[in-house]
């Protein structure tokens, strides 16, 4: 099913000389129940239940508009994702359509939504260190000891090196990384650290989390020599740390979110230029909105760089662009992902 479906829509972008966005990255809730210092998020909230259900066969439909226009990957954001009780059935809805789907969570809430869970491509549980302290002050919850409880019942349902742990690196946690290795060894896990870096998000701001000269240099040195004493586990894009030293996006690297990479919110609008920055959102759907003239004019600006743009260096947007800018980069980085180079 899965191989039909995307060798269906590799046809559709061949046919539309590559024009398509092949992935989306919806945003179930922008609640969170974890207050990390370099995040933005961290609002618990309480989810509504009526707008839930009114919210739900409007992204059921989106889901076929996605299959139908040839998107072939699905990411479940937040937020956190699990927050949104929906979000497992739309996991489920997604991979009956045979879409690669993915989630990155904190993953308070994995064991509860087991089943969901297990149908991911790709799960990704965030967690910087196993050291607890560390891990509460990063994260602003002593959480650790309940995820990965959570973790080790989720991965009995799970096939081996399709869960990834996602870590956030900067020279607090550098020396917690071999730690981390050795666990994803353990359980078959993929480990994938990168820089801390700046969100953005409609002109917000967080102090500035990111790092710079011989920190930079000296992370990026730590990772390498990790992934080649685990080369089966470890991976992270090499090329990202040239992107993060050239300041991020900018005219010679310039972000493909508005083309490639769809932005849908809770309530199953879309945005555009991107997922942190709205300049159009519509319901209409998804056929319309691209052939909307305002959506082309923003997707034919994508190659310059807009001011909301500068110093942005988040990871989704990276990838998808790193796909596109070059086909040599777009090798590389499958290499990358496969923890082949």
């Amino acid at each position: 099913m899965k191989y039909s479906y995307i060798i269906q829509c590799a046809w559709k972008h061949i046919r539309s000389g590559f024009k398509l966005p092949y992935m989306t990255m919806f945003e179930t809730t922008l609640m969170c129940n974890m207050f990390c210092e370099y995040c933005i998020f961290g609002e618990a909230g309480k989810f509504n239940d009526l707008k839930s259900r009114a919210e739900r066969e409007r992204i059921f439909r989106r889901i076929d508009e996605m299959a139908e226009l040839g998107v072939f990957a699905l990411s479940f954001s937040g937020g956190e994702p699990l927050l949104n009780p929906n979000t497992s059935d739309y996991i489920a809805y997604a991979a009956d359509k045979g879409m690669w789907t993915s989630m990155p969570t904190n993953g308070l809430l994995i064991k509860k939504y087991a089943d969901g869970v297990a149908r991911l491509d790709m799960l990704e549980v965030s967690i910087d260190s196993l050291n607890p302290q560390r891990f509460a002050k990063r994260r602003g919850l002593d959480g650790l000891p309940r995820i990965l409880e959570n973790l080790d019942y989720v991965l009995a349902k799970r096939k081996p090196f399709t869960t990834q742990i996602n870590a956030a690196v900067n020279l607090e946690n550098l020396a917690d990384l071999p730690a981390l290795a050795e666990f994803a060894k353990a359980r078959d896990l993929v480990l994938h650290p990168e820089a801390v870096h700046n969100v953005m998000r409609a002109g917000e701001l967080l102090p500035d989390f990111e790092l710079h000269g011989a920190d930079l240099d000296r992370v990026e040195l730590a990772l390498r020599e990790l992934r080649a004493a685990y080369p089966k586990n470890v991976r992270f894009y090499t090329h990202y740390y040239d992107f993060y030293r050239r300041g991020g996006f900018g005219p010679d690297f310039p972000c493909r979110h508005p083309s490639k990479l769809i932005s849908m919110k809770p309530d199953g609008s879309i945005h555009l230029p991107c997922a942190f920055m709205t300049l159009f959102q519509s319901q209409a759907p998804l056929q319309e909105i691209f052939a909307d003239e305002r959506v082309k004019k923003i997707i034919a600006q994508e190659a310059t760089l807009w001011d909301f743009c500068k110093g942005c260096k988040i990871g989704c947007p990276y990838e998808v662009s790193a796909f596109t800018n070059s086909p040599m980069l777009a090798v590389e980085s499958a290499l990358n992902f496969l923890r082949i180079v």
